[in-house]
C-alpha cells in the first residue's frame, strides 16, 4: 500500500538501517543534480556497509562524467529483489522511463525529490519543495545517518546544489543553500576542477550543435516569449548527443524583454519533450502541469505526443493565458 504522505527524515533513515541491498534510480535524461545525489548517497551507503547499486540506463553527460567511477550500471538483475529501491530527483514516476516498474514491484520503494509538483508515488516520499536540489535533501540524510561527509561525497553534493541552482545564481538559492555550500568547500574538494569540468569543457559537437538550436530560435507574445528546437537531424548533422543539450534553453530565456524561455525536442515514437524556464513571475509549472508534466516555478518540463508545429501552437496558447 502506497502511504502517499510526506516522510520525515528519522523513518527514512530506518528504512536505509534495516536495508541492506539497496537500487538507487536517477532520472531519465540526467543532470547534475540526480547523478551528484545519487552518487553521493551510493559512497555514503557503501560507507556504513550497505549494497548500493545505481542503475541508469542513458549516458552521462560529459560535463559530469567526472562524478562516476564505474558505480553507474545500465542494466540489473530483473529477478534480483532489492530491499529498498531508490528514485532520486523524479517529480513523477513517469521520470524513471521504463524503469518504473522498479518502484511498483519493490518490497519498500522511497522516493527522495524536491519539486513541489511531485506527486508522491512511492511507499515513503521525502520531498522538500524548498530544498534548491535534491542534493541539500540528501546532505541532510547523510548527517542524519550518522555519516561524515567525505571529500568524494562532498564534490558531488557540489555538483548537484551547484547545477541546479545555475550556479547559485537562480532564486531557488537560500541561505541554506550557501550554508551547506561553505560546509562541502570545507572538505577541501577542488572547485577549481570541478567548475571547469562542469561550466568549461563544451565539446566542439555539442557548440555546433547548439548554432543549429540557435537558428531556429522565434518570438512569440511580442517577444515575451522564446521556442527554440532540437530536431533529429540537428542531432545527427553534429554528431551530438540529446544529453549535450543541457543549458541550452538558458539562452532563450535570458535574452533581454523574454518572461519564458521554451525548449521542444524531438524524440522517438512522435513524442515532443519540452523545457519551461521562466525570469519574472510565470509560474511555468502550471503551464507544465496542463500537460500532465511538472517541476518548479521557473524551471518545469512535460511531454507532448505531436508534431513540433503542433506543440508550438499548444504550447504558445497556453503561455498566453499565464502571461
Amino acid at each position: 500500500m502506497k502511504i502517499q504522505n510526506k516522510t520525515d527524515m528519522e523513518v527514512v533513515g530506518n528504512l536505509f538501517h534495516k536495508a541492506h541491498n539497496i537500487l538507487i534510480l536517477p532520472h531519465i535524461l540526467p543532470d547534475g543534480d540526480t547523478i551528484g545525489s545519487s552518487i553521493a548517497l551510493y559512497l555514503a551507503l557503501e560507507k556504513i556497509g550497505k549494497h548500493p547499486h545505481i542503475f541508469l540506463k542513458e549516458t552521462v553527460p560529459d560535463n559530469i562524467k567526472f562524478l562516476s567511477n564505474g558505480n553507474i550500471y545500465n542494466r540489473v538483475d530483473k529477478y534480483f529483489q532489492f530491499d529498498l529501491v531508490v528514485s532520486i530527483d523524479c517529480s513523477d514516476i513517469g521520470r524513471l522511463g521504463d524503469r518504473e516498474s522498479y518502484i511498483d514491484k519493490a518490497k519498500c520503494s522511497l522516493n527522495i525529490d524536491h519539486h513541489v509538483t511531485n506527486t508522491y508515488f512511492a511507499d515513503y516520499n521525502l520531498v522538500d519543495p524548498k530544498a534548491a536540489a535534491t542534493g541539500e535533501i540528501i546532505y541532510f540524510l547523510i548527517n542524519s545517518l550518522g555519516i561524515s561527509i567525505t571529500k568524494d561525497m562532498a564534490t558531488c553534493l557540489y555538483t548537484a546544489i551547484s547545477t541546479d541552482t545555475g550556479s547559485f545564481k537562480y532564486d531557488n538559492t537560500t541561505h541554506q543553500t550557501h550554508s551547506i555550500a561553505a560546509i562541502l568547500l570545507e572538505k577541501n574538494i577542488d572547485l577549481n576542477f570541478i567548475t571547469t569540468e562542469i561550466y568549461q569543457n563544451k565539446p566542439i559537437y555539442k557548440v555546433k550543435l547548439l548554432i543549429e538550436v540557435l537558428n531556429t530560435l522565434e518570438f512569440y507574445c511580442e517577444n515575451k516569449v522564446v521556442i527554440l528546437c532540437i530536431m533529429k537531424e540537428h542531432i545527427e548533422k553534429t554528431g551530438a548527443k540529446l544529453e549535450d543539450t543541457e543549458g541550452f534553453i538558458e539562452y532563450a530565456r535570458d535574452i533581454d524583454g523574454v518572461e519564458v524561455g521554451v525548449l521542444l525536442k524531438e524524440m522517438d515514437q512522435g513524442q515532443i519533450k519540452v523545457g519551461f524556464r521562466a525570469k519574472y513571475d510565470v509560474d511555468v509549472s502550471k503551464i507544465a502541469k496542463v500537460f500532465d508534466g511538472g517541476g518548479h516555478k521557473k524551471a518545469s518540463g512535460c511531454t507532448i505526443h505531436d508534431s513540433i508545429e503542433n506543440a508550438k501552437r499548444i504550447i504558445i496558447n497556453s503561455i498566453k493565458n499565464h502571461l
